[in-house]
């Protein structure tokens, strides 16, 4: 046998971590009695494993060394190199032992904690998409509610046109009275000020009766839900102190339309 080759086969320091099987180290023991040069790398591994524990200082915790001691006594009562092994070699091989399991440990905490991570930011991009889903859906309801409220032969619609005071102005009311529900298009109504709004008057019997303000600004487009009010002869528009008035302010009056 090649004492050399047999040494750098890496037998030896699987000898000294005591992970060979019971025929395998005698097997080392038998070489290392006949050959001195393989029994001093025995020791110079041996010394090394104890250098390395000295050098980070504690020793592992009790529960785990003791399991990992009792492993390697275990072990070593079955095949022992002229006598047993020093507590020092021991508590070595136990500390290289507890500190590859504290670093498979750390590993997989660290990729738990990357896939935590990542779990996490795709429930928050899910969450996202379906909220962009659920208004893209309220969206449509609504569109359509629209659409069949204008198709329903018993809604009816008054065009409203510009004043001396907006004559490019334009707006329209639908209005169905067996549902009781009105909607007003802004249509063409100039962006106001931000501190008032445009209010909706129904005319009955003469007299202006509110059927609420409406917003008109460059995201608004479309219709919008207004209070339905029964028996109205006409409709105007007025622009309002934000939140509206209680009476129409007529040198506002925007535009108006006769039913």
């Amino acid at each position: 046998m090649d004492p050399k080759a047999y040494i750098a086969s890496g037998i030896l320091e699987q000898y000294v971590l005591g992970k060979l099987t019971p025929e395998e180290m005698a097997e080392v023991e038998q070489n290392a009695a006949q050959y001195p040069e393989i029994k001093e790398e025995i020791e110079a591994i041996e010394l090394a494993l104890e250098e390395y524990a000295l050098l980070h200082g504690q020793t592992p915790p009790p529960g785990v060394l003791s399991t990992i001691l009792q492993t390697l006594d275990e072990r070593g009562t079955q095949a022992q190199l002229k006598g047993p092994r020093s507590s020092r070699t021991l508590l070595a091989i136990a500390w290289v032992l507890f500190f590859a399991a504290a670093l498979g440990w750390l590993y997989a905490y660290q990729q738990n904690q990357e896939s935590t991570a990542t779990i996490a930011a795709l429930s928050e991009e899910i969450n996202t998409i379906e909220s962009s889903c659920d208004s893209v859906q309220a969206t449509n309801d609504r569109l359509q509610a629209e659409l069949e409220f204008l198709r329903n032969p018993d809604t009816r619609n008054t065009r409203m046109n510009g004043t001396d005071l907006s004559p490019e102005a334009i707006a329209s009311v639908f209005y169905n009275p067996a549902s009781g529900a009105s909607l007003i298009d802004v249509g063409s109504l100039p962006v106001p000020p931000s501190d008032q709004q445009y209010q909706l008057w129904a005319i009955v019997d003469g007299a202006p009766v509110s059927m609420g303000v409406f917003e008109v600004n460059t995201d608004t487009s479309g219709l919008q839900p207004v209070a339905y009010v029964e028996n109205a002869q006409a409709y105007a528009v007025t622009l309002e102190p934000r939140g509206g008035s209680e009476t129409p302010t007529l040198e506002q009056m925007y535009v108006i339309g006769e039913i």
